[in-house]
């Protein structure tokens, strides 16, 4: 009985301590690569089917974002995604959807209205399948040669100060 209501004291005094919560900031989420790769020949498909190459599109910093309209993540981060592409101009936001049907992709941008956004779709999977993506949102980001030398699974604020100031120290 003694061990009883000495196992119940403490469990009683443990549920009163303060709550710890482990915290980390954003920057802390992005990986950095080892072994840096190109996607100068990415063939990237916009909303009308037509296609396009990576390389046309000159920029000092490329973000690609793998997402989908069904991911809530995803459309967490989209917002900020959004607002960093209008910040910082001399880089490219470049969202790849992977839905599974395109009607899908347009539904969410156009109700959305994130204008600012690069939208392009995966219809094959042929991009998504170049890269080692455990789940989405992945976002990669690659410099002006088109080299990615940074990724991130998962959610950050994209146009924190914290964030901008990191990508221009690259």
């Amino acid at each position: 009985m003694l061990i009883k209501n000495f196992c119940k004291l403490l469990l009683v005094s443990f549920l009163k301590l303060p709550s710890f919560y482990i915290y980390s900031n954003d920057i802390d989420k992005i990986q950095l690569i080892k072994e840096i790769y190109n996607i100068n020949k990415i063939e990237l498909i916009d909303f009308n089917e037509n296609i396009s190459s990576i390389k046309e599109k000159k920029a000092s910093f490329y973000i690609l974002n793998f997402w989908a309209s069904w991911c809530a993540p995803c459309i967490k981060e989209m917002k900020s995604l959004n607002s960093l592409q209008f910040k910082e101009k001399n880089l490219r936001v470049i969202t790849i959807s992977q839905d599974k049907d395109i009607i899908d992709t347009r539904a969410f941008f156009n109700k959305n209205k994130y204008k600012n956004l690069e939208k392009y779709f995966d219809k094959e999977k042929k991009i998504i399948s170049m890269f080692s993506i455990r789940g989405i949102p992945t976002t990669f980001i690659a410099n002006k040669d088109f080299e990615v030398f940074a990724k991130v699974e998962g959610v950050i604020e994209w146009d924190s100060k914290n964030f901008i100031e990191w990508l221009k120290s690259y």
